[in-house]
């Protein structure tokens, strides 16, 4: 009798899901061409300067608007992946609740690396289709975005795919985890309603700041396991 550890499962899943998944991937490239189009005339933001007969419009392009893109769609997709569609395919490998959520961890975490890619791709070439077709100076700030900033970038898709992990796998789980969750839900969104002072946040480091949000994400990850390890185990 063969004995298949769990590290064994978990890599044959995470391969199996890499390529399931890459439709995912595709919408999120549609996403950010869509939105690219849309941000075309005035970037992430414009203002207009006027004096007299002379008017003066300043437009900043960045990779704002590509990340909030990327991190709603990392929670969707990462919600999606808890769903009963996707869990069917994963009777095609030997498989748990367990090492699927450790496998769609996985794949969060490269798809979320991806991402970043993608974002700064769809920023460049809008920078470029604003040079070749409208005729107004553009000023670089910086022509390489800072690997601190891409990684602060990386670490909030991560926290997204992390939060749509966690929340598909509660609704899976035990009764309990299942009232607990709409306990959460519901405080979280009475919380939403007021302001939350998160300047201190933004007055770290960027390293920090990244730091502080993977760590989280991590817990998230986390749960997500071991709210499926208590669910019922899939076989096939």
């Amino acid at each position: 009798m063969t004995n298949v550890t769990l590290k064994t499962i978990v890599q044959k899943q995470v391969k199996w899901k890499a390529k399931l998944y890459l439709s995912a991937l595709s919408t999120l490239v549609i996403l950010q061409i869509i939105f690219g189009f849309l941000l075309f005339d005035s970037g992430s933001g414009s203002s207009w300067h006027g004096r007299g007969n002379l008017d003066v419009q300043f437009s900043t392009y960045s990779l704002d608007m590509y990340l909030m893109t990327s991190a709603f769609w990392a929670f969707i997709s990462a919600t999606l992946f808890t769903t009963k569609a996707f869990r069917i395919d994963d009777l095609s490998v030997i498989s748990s609740r367990t090492s699927s959520a450790i496998a769609n961890m996985i794949v969060i975490v490269l798809y979320s690396l991806i991402a970043v890619i993608i974002m700064i791709a769809s920023l460049y070439l809008q920078l470029i289709a604003v040079l070749l077709w409208k005729n107004s100076p553009l000023i670089l700030d910086h022509l390489i975005v800072s690997p601190t900033i891409l990684m602060v970038c990386f670490s909030i898709i991560c926290l997204f795919g992390a939060f749509g992990l966690l929340l598909g796998n509660c609704y899976k789980g035990p009764a309990t985890v299942k009232v607990f969750t709409t306990i959460f839900l519901i405080i979280g969104l009475l919380l939403f309603t007021f302001p939350i002072d998160l300047s201190w946040l933004l007055m770290l480091p960027n390293l920090l700041i990244s730091l502080v949000i993977l760590s989280v994400a991590a817990l998230c990850f986390a749960l997500a396991i071991w709210i499926a390890s208590k669910s019922e185990v899939s076989r096939t």
